[in-house]
């Protein structure tokens, strides 16, 4: 399972928002690249990107910054937010991107990412299904799609999608744990490669998170308050592959 520190970028800062609400807003460091290098120099093996304006407005806001990263970056990035069609995508891979996430795209052009996965391959393109009480979010989280996160996981797994970034809205940047009962329910229901994001606040939830079979953990806030050392995570995750 991969440790996948996570950056979030709003106006060009590495930002937290508490619950996707844009309103509650924590600058963590006004120097992406900076962070970025603070990650690869513990070991992390992927960095999760995400572009806040992106993912809300439906433009690439953050673009400079997510390229200037991919420029120099040592380890993978895989990068969402903004992007909505396949050729936005390509340009990322162009780019040096490793992964590029489809959110909004995925409820509202779902042929753009069938088209993804044709030209990049399925091993470039992620779903992120962002959910709040079961069913889809779109929009940066603004929106309900009014889609079930099951129903919206098969439709994608039969355009050819193998992998899923799920995020439990409630839970993300609270550190209450994440929704254990969610990754299984995903596990048990798809042959997709599951990632979970929101509400990680141990190493002992990255354990238990290993165990299940996840193929990937997202974390952010517990790094960034100093609740996991993420050299730490990275190496007792390794040491119980």
């Amino acid at each position: 399972m991969d440790v996948i520190p996570a950056i979030d970028l709003r106006g060009g800062k590495c930002v937290r928002l508490h619950q996707g609400d844009y309103t509650r807003e924590t600058v963590f460091d006004d120097d992406p690249l900076a962070v970025l290098r603070r990650f690869e120099a513990a070991g992390a093996t992927r960095v999760n990107i995400v572009d806040l304006d992106g993912a809300r407005d439906g433009t690439r806001t953050n673009a400079g910054v997510v390229g200037a990263m991919a420029a120099v970056a040592s380890i993978p990035l895989q990068v969402s937010g903004g992007i909505r069609d396949a050729r936005t995508a390509a340009a990322l891979v162009e780019d040096g991107v490793a992964r590029v996430v489809f959110g909004t795209a995925a409820v509202e052009s779902p042929e753009e990412v069938e088209l993804a996965v044709e030209e990049l391959g399925t091993e470039r393109v992620v779903v992120g299904i962002d959910a709040r009480d079961g069913v889809v979010a779109t929009r940066g989280w603004t929106a309900s799609a009014g889609v079930p996160v099951l129903d919206m996981v098969r439709k994608m797994t039969g355009m050819g999608v193998s992998r899923i970034q799920y995020t439990d809205i409630s839970r993300d940047a609270t550190m209450a744990h994440p929704n254990f009962d969610a990754a299984v329910e995903l596990l048990g229901n798809t042959t997709c490669r599951i990632l979970i994001a929101g509400g990680i606040s141990s190493i002992d939830d990255l354990l238990k998170l290993k165990e299940l079979g996840v193929d990937g953990a997202v974390l952010g806030q517990a790094i960034y308050t100093g609740a996991i050392d993420l050299a730490e995570a990275v190496s007792v995750i390794q040491a119980h592959s």
